[in-house]
């Protein structure tokens, strides 16, 4: 089977010709909670003053139970490209000298969009520092995301589950860091880890889901060993 990695160290390439966009490529994984742990709490101690302590808790669940499908869709649709544009883009990302900017390299906007969105990930999946989105793009989402459950729900509940969503984006981005990152010993986060690993290390178009593998299930791509 072929490599599905360029490296499996705690290391990347560089992808963008200015030092700017390269430094705010660069993520801690605490980021996103220092961002939105606050953003969550002031939403619900907000909404609490105009809804039940009931009915914040239960449009909170349904926020993080609408975060499954999201996290299984957008990984599976939008962050790949199908292997062909996958393997096009690791073998050019592994042909690189050091410190040759890869985005210049890439010839389609299929093979720049799949690399910046998540291909960067894959080739690099032990890379500590490119795990989590970049504000600059969780931050336009969020709002999009407010706006929308604001729109659909109305002032008081929309904002309540976007409280939610926004806490299992939270719950994903811990768990997907930890699975590649820290020494587990609980088993369901070893299983997850295992379903993880299979997507990276065995077929890319298999086991999507990073929180629950119940998405894989419904769709399809569950993997096997």
């Amino acid at each position: 089977m072929a490599k599905q990695y360029v490296s499996n160290k705690d290391e990347s390439v560089r992808m963008f010709k200015y030092n700017w966009m390269e430094f705010f490529s660069h993520v801690h994984w605490t980021v996103p909670h220092i961002i939105y742990i606050p953003v969550i709490t002031v939403t619900l101690a907000i909404a609490a003053g105009s809804l039940p302590a009931t009915e914040v808790v239960a449009y909170a669940v349904l926020g993080v139970l609408l975060w499954t499908p999201m996290e299984y869709f957008a990984h599976r649709f939008v962050f790949h490209a199908g292997p062909k544009i996958e393997t096009e883009v690791r073998d050019i990302v592994g042909s690189l000298p050091p410190g040759e900017p890869a985005l210049q390299h890439m010839q389609t906007f299929r093979q720049r969009h799949y690399f910046i969105a998540h291909g960067v990930h894959h080739d690099f999946p032990n890379d500590t520092k490119r795990l989590v989105l970049p504000p600059s793009v969780s931050i336009p989402l969020a709002v999009f995301f407010f706006a929308l459950f604001r729109w659909i729900a109305g002032p008081s509940i929309g904002p309540t589950i976007f409280a939610g969503f926004v806490a299992g984006y939270l719950v994903y981005d811990t768990i997907h860091y930890a699975v590649h990152h820290f020494s587990l010993h609980n088993p369901v986060l070893l299983y997850l880890k295992k379903h993880h690993y299979r997507h990276h290390y065995n077929d890319s178009t298999k086991d999507f889901g990073v929180t629950s593998p119940a998405w894989d299930v419904v769709m399809g791509t569950f993997g096997r060993r």
